[in-house]
């Protein structure tokens, strides 16, 4: 497929909000996968670049630390790559890992360390997903990842090994709290010298992984661990050295976290004597644990340690166990608490102060423990109302921030956009930050029959998750999102989710599943009488039709998007849908109409500001142009839209008009100029891991070769072309590659072929 024809799935509307009412008329053929998950919802994932912080008075796992140590030096012998820390909650597996790491890179045996907590127990990251948060914390540019999972392993375990060659030796991978092995495996190092360190409450015995196991800390042991934390806080504190610390220990039954509380606990009260705390420690009724050794739960711990809380700042607790989502920031928690930031950054620290939460940066986060224990405070069904009015505030100000950063990524020049950002660069930076929480919401509020949010929050996210390429994700919230519609009967945000999951799917060359996507919204949006969402939904068919070579029904369906579009006045679509038409009338061969309909679509975006559309539309013009053998004028549109894109910053979109470039050189005869652009994009596209654009440029690679008599040049360059092109489900432009590799090896001499050739 030419420059020409990729641009047309990519011009197509990506059917953003729709206003208007619909229902579902009429029939629809086909089938599209809708998979809104029937077990827990898949956690987002946040990465780090370097490793967190030791908690402070980290000891009495010396002899663990040590085990741990000897597997993971790179130059010890018969050891796997992948080491696991084993134990249950609150054992202090993290902390550990962490000490490991520290220790490892004060050793020099790793030049660097990555760090992903894997929310094994609460929202679990899928390892797909922390494998493209962690391509996006090591700079590989989202359009460089292939859709396929494994290749995208593959991509990230080259970037680790550009990151090792760049510091100066391996990498250490630490992968916190995982639940199962499924989450480790994508993020395993592909050299032996590298090392991935997971922590996990469950046995993985099926991987030929090393297993340390952390147990619960003996007795002598978790009473130095008290004395130290107690010491941390207050060197001169006379508990340090309490007899009574033994009782608190036995108390929790050696558990480190629950240790640890309970030295916040008696920090922060200065007044209570260590048999008091003993005391009432010993007699409390625990609550049920999630823990499976049968062992005491921390539960106990954490109600004295509430106890102890101002009325407020416990009220802030029990709100914080109603947050999605990894962490959480301060100015959402103020909207759970329904007052301002300077008022619960007080109880926040009195939250960190006692253990039970930690912030950095202006987030929050609590060990899965306590946050278990925060949300068994507003849970059931004799939960105060005001817990389901501040979960309710909380989704509605992250469904409300959303819209407004979407409508600043899509914000045309001259347009106003909320004041809630001050420009694009905020409201992506918001995003950033916000991106596991937000995907969280959605989750969660399906979970909870909160069907407006998981209806609409998914819109919001389209755009900003789109160019992140997070099609993982978009199908999971865009099917949620229509089964949360479908559910309720409201068939104008079923008929949105329709039209977005579309639009989603055409991006992963997924075009039969993008047609019958696109056809179940229209249909919805014509029971409804809803012209302008019908129009919408043509917009994205016709597109759809072209991707599946259906070039005469897509015609048909864009003129009837257009004459939809003219009539409610949406410019800006309607420019979109003239280009994609031009496309289809260029592919029928009727290069007049063609034109025709890309200046219209260049004169409207000229008069609404977009110059990135405008560029594409160049690249389309130029297309024609070149099926019309007018090569001046298709060198000089592609290199039009070439230098727009590069103004732009949109390099990949550059890359591609200049291969449109070295087309039309081809076909002058400049073989040379030709064959330099083209392998260059070839290369470009190559480490971009983008198959499809890679093939159809070494296509035309190929044929450079082939104009300039190298028949032994153009093999290697076609057959590469025809496997990316199968690859990348392009059955029509690689059967082309196909016929053109037969004719090339035809044109060998006898006994010569492709080894060796410059070029190949």
């Amino acid at each position: 497929m030419d420059s020409g024809e990729r641009e047309a799935g990519r011009a197509a509307n990506t059917a953003g909000h729709v206003w208007g009412t619909l229902t579902q008329v009429g029939t629809v053929n086909g089938d599209v996968r809708v998979d809104v998950g029937g077990g827990p919802a898949r956690g987002a994932a946040q990465t780090l670049l370097t490793l967190p912080s030791v908690e402070a008075g980290f000891t009495g796992r010396e002899v663990e630390l040590e085990r741990v140590l000897a597997v993971l030096d790179p130059e010890a012998r018969g050891v796997p790559g992948v080491v696991v820390s084993q134990g249950m909650g609150g054992i202090g597996k993290t902390q550990l890992a962490l000490a490991a790491g520290h220790e490892a890179l004060r050793r020099g045996w790793f030049a660097g360390a990555l760090f992903v907590d894997l929310h094994g127990y609460t929202t679990p990251v899928d390892g797909d997903r922390a494998v493209e948060s962690f391509l996006h914390g090591l700079d590989v540019p989202a359009r460089r990842w292939p859709d396929d999972p494994e290749a995208r392993r593959g991509l990230y375990r080259s970037a680790l090994e550009e990151r090792s060659l760049e510091l100066g030796g391996p990498i250490l991978v630490v992968a916190d709290n995982a639940s199962e092995a499924a989450q480790v495996v994508p993020l395993v190092p592909g050299r032996a010298r590298h090392r991935l360190l997971t922590t996990s409450r469950d046995r993985f015995a099926s991987h030929g992984w090393r297993r340390v196991s952390v147990d619960h800390l003996p007795q002598d042991r978790a009473v130095r661990l008290l004395a130290e934390a107690l010491r941390v806080g207050d060197p001169d504190d006379p508990r340090v050295a309490d007899q009574a610390l033994a009782r608190v220990a036995r108390a929790c039954a050696g558990l480190p976290l629950a240790l640890r509380v309970c030295a916040a606990l008696l920090g922060a009260a200065p007044d209570m004597t260590v048999v008091e705390l003993a005391r009432t420690l010993e007699e409390g009724r625990a609550r049920p644990s999630r823990l499976r050794d049968g062992s005491r739960s921390p539960h106990t711990v954490f109600e004295q340690s509430r106890a102890r809380l101002a009325p407020e700042v416990a009220e802030l607790l029990a709100l914080l166990g109603l947050a999605p989502g990894p962490d959480v920031s301060t100015e959402a928690v103020a909207v759970l608490a329904g007052t301002t930031v300077s008022e619960v950054v007080g109880r926040l620290r009195c939250l960190a102060a006692a253990h039970l939460v930690t912030g950095e940066a202006g987030r929050w986060r609590m060990h899965d423990l306590v946050a278990d224990y925060a949300a068994s405070l507003s849970a059931g069904e004799g939960a105060p109302a005001r817990y389901a009015r501040a979960r309710t505030r909380l989704f509605d100000h992250y469904t409300a921030r959303a819209d407004h950063a979407r409508l600043h990524l899509v914000a045309l020049p001259g347009r106003a956009a909320p004041a809630t950002f001050a420009d694009r660069v905020s409201a992506t930076e918001w995003l950033d930050a916000e991106r596991a929480v937000l995907i969280d919401t959605v989750h969660e509020a399906h979970r909870l029959g909160q069907t407006r949010t998981a209806a609409e929050l998914p819109v919001y996210l389209n755009t900003y998750l789109k160019r992140r390429r997070d099609f993982t994700d978009l199908v999971s919230v865009h099917s949620i999102a229509i089964d949360a519609a479908s559910g309720t009967g409201d068939a104008v945000r079923e008929g949105i989710a329709w039209n977005n999951l579309g639009a989603v799917v055409r991006e992963q060359r997924r075009f039969g599943e993008a047609v019958d996507a696109h056809e179940r919204a229209r249909v919805l949006f014509v029971e409804r009488g809803d012209v302008h969402g019908e129009a919408v939904s043509c917009g994205g068919l016709g597109a759809a039709l072209i991707e599946e070579r259906r070039f005469a029904e897509a015609m048909v369906v864009l003129r009837r998007a257009l004459a939809m579009l003219t009539r409610v006045d949406d410019a800006h679509r309607a420019a979109i849908a003239w280009n994609n038409l031009g496309v289809a009338l260029r592919e029928e061969g009727r290069y007049a109409e063609a034109i025709e309909a890309h200046e219209h679509a260049l004169r409207d975006f000229h008069r609404l500001g977009d110059a990135h559309r405008q560029a594409r539309v160049w690249v389309n013009l130029g297309a024609v142009a070149r099926e019309e053998r007018r090569f001046d004028g298709a060198l000089e549109a592609y290199a039009r839209a070439r230098d727009v894109f590069g103004e732009l910053g949109d390099t990949r979109e550059a890359v591609s008009a200049q291969a449109g470039v070295g087309t039309c050189l081809r076909e002058v005869g400049r073989t040379e100029e030709a064959l330099a652009l083209l392998e260059e994009a070839a290369e470009f596209f190559a480490e971009e891991g983008d198959p499809h654009s890679e093939g159809w440029v070494r296509h035309e690679l190929g044929l450079a070769w082939v104009g300039a008599g190298e028949p032994a040049g153009a093999v290697p360059q076609l057959e590469r072309a025809v496997g990316l092109l199968g690859e990348s489900a392009d059955p029509h432009r690689g059967e082309l590659a196909a016929g053109d590799l037969a004719r090339a090896r035809a044109a060998l001499p006898s006994g010569e072929g492709p080894a060796g050739v410059p070029g190949s």
